[in-house]
């Protein structure tokens, strides 16, 4: 006789459990920023050049509103120059009606007293005279230069709205032509870059699903967690995002169809370990697997049932109940049997026999 080993994966300890989980999310966020410092690393390609995109006639239109708009500089600088002038010979004509002003009070002071005005007097009023005029005259000369600088301005900008005008109007099938092409480049970008990532999704989700059982199961799904976040960054940089929000929708779909199908599956056949678990709980709560109707069996024969389970009374020939097989009266289904080595009653659903822990045989985890 043999005895059966326990094919339930050990899942070690709560602090056991906790580690590898805390692992594998830290291994996942290092990978992660192994891939982004890898894809920032890949040069992108050179991207298509504009000025290819643009025509003879457009090359025309834009030199010309290059050089209206030059010109607008060059009158900008000559109309803060003659401002400058204008506010420095207008300083210039204050200073000299100033000094006038302080001489002329001199000599009629000279005179009303009867006196002859000095000859140095009569002298700086005729200079203070003479610089006032020329300021006078240079001011006006200022004031109409920085007037034209004005009107040519205005000018300037009227002309340069109207040739901005024509050369967008021109450059309309040169700039589809360009935004075409600039989307093309990013998607053959994108594609470049997801040489890397996109395989490893694919070969970690193939390693996820083949090796379930593996002790290594944590590595596989670390490296799918990481590749799938680079694969939907890359995406999302460089589709254009008419295209993404279809991208992203249909991934979310193809997941939640997958978790769905999961648990559809568990629940119409779930896999033996789950089934085993599910047995073991229900032989605990002294419930039938199949259809949790009580097990009324030797002491839990005449207890009463609670929410919580049965309320055993105080027996104390506990020990000397009387074994026997035992059928669910509800579904029918076989609960405790005799074993075929020992000849005792054990469950009928668990695959060791608890009095000589040999293997019995279960039809529903086979």
């Amino acid at each position: 006789m043999e005895i059966m080993s326990n094919n339930l994966e050990s899942k070690g300890t709560f602090w056991q459990r906790l580690q590898s989980i805390s692992l594998t999310l830290l291994l996942a966020l290092l990978l992660i920023w192994f891939f982004g410092f890898l894809r920032y690393d890949v040069s992108d390609l050179e991207g298509p050049d504009r000025q290819s995109f643009i025509g003879a006639g457009d090359q025309v239109s834009q030199e010309q509103l290059d050089d209206l708009n030059s010109q607008q500089r060059l009158n900008g600088r000559e109309l803060q120059r003659n401002r400058n002038l204008q506010k420095d010979y207008k300083a210039s004509k204050e200073n000299a009606r100033q000094v006038m002003e302080e001489i002329s009070a001199l000599h009629r002071l000279s005179i009303e007293q009867g006196l002859q005005p000095p000859e140095e007097d009569v002298l700086a009023l005729a200079d203070a005279r003479s610089r006032f005029l020329s300021s006078q005259e240079k001011l006006e000369a200022a004031n109409i230069a920085v007037t034209e600088s004005n009107a040519r301005n205005f000018e300037l900008t009227d002309d340069i709205s109207k040739q901005r005008e024509l050369v967008r109007r021109h450059n309309i099938p040169a700039t589809k032509l360009y935004n075409d092409a600039y989307d093309s480049h990013r998607v053959r970008v994108a594609i470049y870059k997801l040489g890397i990532p996109l395989p490893l999704f694919l070969m970690a989700a193939w390693l996820v699903r083949r090796y379930r059982k593996s002790p290594y199961r944590p590595i596989f799904f670390a490296f799918l967690v990481a590749t799938f976040w680079e694969v939907g960054v890359i995406a999302f940089q460089h589709f254009p995002r008419e295209y993404f929000k279809y991208i992203a929708i249909g991934v979310a779909i193809l997941i939640v169809g997958m978790f769905l199908k999961f648990t559809l599956r568990n629940l119409s056949a779930p896999p033996k370990d789950l089934l085993l678990r599910r047995y073991r709980e229900s032989y605990e709560k002294c419930r039938c697997p199949r259809c949790d109707f009580p097990i009324r069996k030797g002491i839990l024969r005449d207890v009463v049932w609670g929410k919580k389970g049965p309320n055993l009374p105080n027996i104390t020939d506990a020990g000397h109940q009387e074994e026997s097989s035992y059928c669910c009266p509800s579904c029918g289904t076989d609960l405790f049997g005799e074993c075929d080595s020992c000849q005792k009653i054990t469950h009928s659903l668990l695959p060791n026999c608890e009095n000589c822990g040999i293997a019995t045989p279960v039809e529903s985890l086979e």
